[in-house]
């Protein structure tokens, strides 16, 4: 029961932080009028980038706390908040517009490959989403949880290329709203994370510093 309920915590939770149905709105605004096996490509380019890319952090992210002395419940603390404003931002329809300017967006279209930057990074996997992995990774004290975290980012960035690959079809089917509400219901999800790693990392370090306190 426990290693369902760890399943059950972190796997909603990374794919909900990459919010790849935001992420497809950029990627249709970014891909007008290729051709379906580019789109297919590029689709599967953005997957792989984000999975290597959370990968890497959840296997050297403490190669960071300990270069620069930082604990673990400062970090949930920080992470927490950096995870508010992209939820409110999620909420507000903001968040993924907010990742690259309008210039930026003009120089990627020019450019042969958009799949790795900005799609791969930062747009799905940013900071918010390298920091959550990080904090669960800082977590996990066992190899089976370890195990459902590198399931959980493998079946995200399968989720995550799907959509993509579907998504023009998704947008002249369902239209950008739809999409957006999506969007919308997950910031809704980051917000409660954020909320929750803040509380974690106080109560954590309260009690360190206060051990009678709750008691």
């Amino acid at each position: 029961m426990e290693i369902l309920s760890y399943i059950i915590e972190v796997l909603p939770a990374v794919i909900v932080i990459l919010n790849p149905f935001g992420g497809a709105l950029i990627f249709v605004s970014l891909t007008r009028g290729e051709n379906r096996n580019e789109l297919i490509k590029k689709s599967r380019r953005a997957a792989l980038t984000v999975i290597v890319t959370l990968l890497a952090f959840m296997f050297l992210g403490h190669l960071i706390f300990e270069m620069f002395n930082i604990t673990l419940n400062a970090f949930r603390i920080a992470g927490g908040i950096l995870l508010f404003g992209m939820g409110m931002s999620m909420i507000r329809g903001q968040h993924h517009q907010s990742k690259i300017t309008e210039k930026e967006r003009a120089e990627v279209v020019d450019q042969e490959d958009i799949s790795i930057i900005p799609m791969g990074i930062p747009v799905l996997s940013g900071p918010g989403s390298i920091a959550t992995i990080m904090v669960f990774r800082s977590n996990a004290s066992q190899n089976s949880e370890i195990a459902i975290l590198v399931f959980s980012i493998l079946f995200a960035g399968l989720i995550t290329y799907y959509v993509l690959k579907y998504s023009h079809i998704m947008v002249n089917r369902f239209g950008k709203t739809a999409l957006r509400i999506i969007s919308r219901i997950m910031g809704l999800l980051v917000v409660t994370m954020a909320v929750q790693f803040i509380v974690s990392g106080v109560t954590a370090i309260m009690i360190k510093s206060f051990p009678g306190l709750l008691g």
